[in-house]
């Protein structure tokens, strides 16, 4: 909870006063992620170019976004991940809230991902899977990069992400408008 109140710049007595639980309090965090995450989607939908390229910019525009929040993931992940067996039946209104944000920024990618698909420019695996794998490489990435500090940069991260991405997702040469 110190590490908490420490990123949110409130004392924890402050959040307490707010918040029910620990639990209110990361949902009210992540919330303010997801519609980042929403905005870097409409900014992305509003360019042109090929379903590739706007996956590759997805990729690099969550990258940065996951970076900059770098501490709050960290901490987010541990606590899931060591709660994840504990899992509770009551929601508070926050989680609800962010499960439905999730879900919609879930379907947009899919989209994007199908597009992709259609145009045969990734492999036609099931674009729910495919969603979850690129959310999770990325995620991964950044916490390795937040734990790793110094031992891997920002650029490695690039490059092994499309590396790994390019080797084993998609299917034709990406084209960015850089490059015309």
């Amino acid at each position: 909870m110190e590490d908490i109140a420490e990123i949110s710049g409130f004392d924890r007595r402050t959040i307490y006063n707010h918040f029910k639980n620990k639990e209110d309090v990361f949902a009210a965090l992540i919330s303010g992620i997801l519609d980042d995450i929403d905005s870097v989607f409409n900014d992305i939908s509003a360019q042109k170019g090929s379903s590739l390229d706007k996956l590759r910019e997805l990729v690099l525009s969550l990258l940065d976004l996951y970076i900059d929040n770098s501490q709050l993931l960290n901490i987010f992940m541990s606590e899931y991940e060591t709660n994840e067996i504990k899992k509770r039946r009551y929601l508070s209104a926050y989680t609800l809230k962010n499960i439905s944000a999730y879900k919609k920024i879930e379907a947009r990618l899919v989209a994007m991902i199908k597009d992709a698909q259609e145009e045969k420019l990734v492999v036609n695996v099931h674009p729910y899977i495919l969603a979850g794998m690129l959310n999770e490489l990325i995620l991964r990435s950044v916490i390795v990069l937040h734990n790793q500090k110094g031992a891997i940069r920002k650029k490695d991260i690039i490059h092994d992400i499309f590396e790994l991405l390019g080797k084993n997702v998609v299917k034709a040469p990406l084209i960015t408008s850089e490059k015309i």
